[in-house]
């Protein structure tokens, strides 16, 4: 018979907890589409989408900014409805999940200056009574 101490603690190298939530089957292949195309894990791909949620909902204050190195070659609005339809089960071109750097620049500037003004115009709204 084996005596074991039950009393041990089991230290995690990091402190950050794990988020438990599973996407739907669609999100999860759209997903791996990403990772496979552009290379990052599924990890990075899921920390640049929540990025950018939080970005385009103007809760990160740093809407847009310079250091963002090579997010801003990831993020990739170019889906179609087509390609992310719930009955589509096959793998699907890679290629249509690269992201088109010539459509990508100029359209997702404005966007993000666009995210810009309107969290600068909701934060002028909130002290308007500073400048009165």
């Amino acid at each position: 018979m084996c005596k074991c101490d039950t009393n041990f603690s089991l230290i995690m190298p990091s402190q950050r907890k794990r988020i438990g939530f599973l996407p739907s089957e669609e999100v999860h292949e759209i997903i791996e589409k990403l990772c496979t195309a552009n290379e990052f894990s599924q990890s990075k791909v899921t920390g640049l989408l929540v990025e950018e949620a939080l970005r385009s909902r103007g809760v990160l204050s740093d809407s847009f900014t310079n250091n963002r190195n090579d997010k801003s070659n990831y993020i990739n609005f170019s889906f179609g409805e087509e390609q992310l339809s719930k009955n589509n089960k096959s793998p699907g071109n890679c290629s249509d999940y690269t992201v088109n750097k010539k459509e990508f620049s100029d359209d997702i500037k404005m966007m993000h200056e666009f995210i810009e003004f309107k969290y600068f115009k909701k934060v002028m709204k909130q002290n308007n009574n500073i400048f009165e």
